[in-house]
């Protein structure tokens, strides 16, 4: 016989447990742009959205990191940056910024997102048409 509230428990303790898994980590590469030693150095930059949306500005975002996991996140955590740091390097960063973070408290768990901007001192070369 079929007991919904058996069902549901057992599914709750399975959501419970699957967002324990360890950091969820995604990249989004807008310019391609040569890679870097993955042990490269980066400037951590309080970004000025005037700076970025400038076609004369200082920096250009060439992607970002998106790091994700269970309780709240320190986006200045030695951690996160380690994983920031191969990631961004990886993708020709010079630069990083963060761009959001978020927390959500939930009934089952909470969790938190970090958006980090990976970017590049903006020269006519990175502006320049890529061929394919």
């Amino acid at each position: 016989m079929f007991q919904p509230r058996t069902t549901l428990l057992a599914l709750l303790g399975i959501l419970t447990v699957l967002p324990a898994c360890g950091p969820r980590i995604s990249e989004v590469r807008i310019v391609p742009v040569p890679s870097r030693a993955a042990d490269c150095p980066l400037e951590f930059i309080k970004l000025d959205m005037m700076d970025l949306s400038s076609p004369t500005g200082t920096w250009q975002m060439i992607g970002n990191v998106l790091l994700g996991d269970t309780g709240k996140l320190d986006p200045f955590d030695e951690k996160n940056k380690t994983l920031v740091r191969s990631r961004a390097c990886a993708m020709g960063g010079e630069g990083v910024s963060i761009m959001m973070t978020a927390t959500n408290e939930g009934l089952v768990t909470d969790g938190s997102r970090i958006t980090y901007a990976i970017l590049k001192h903006r020269t006519a070369e990175v502006e320049a048409p890529k061929a394919f």
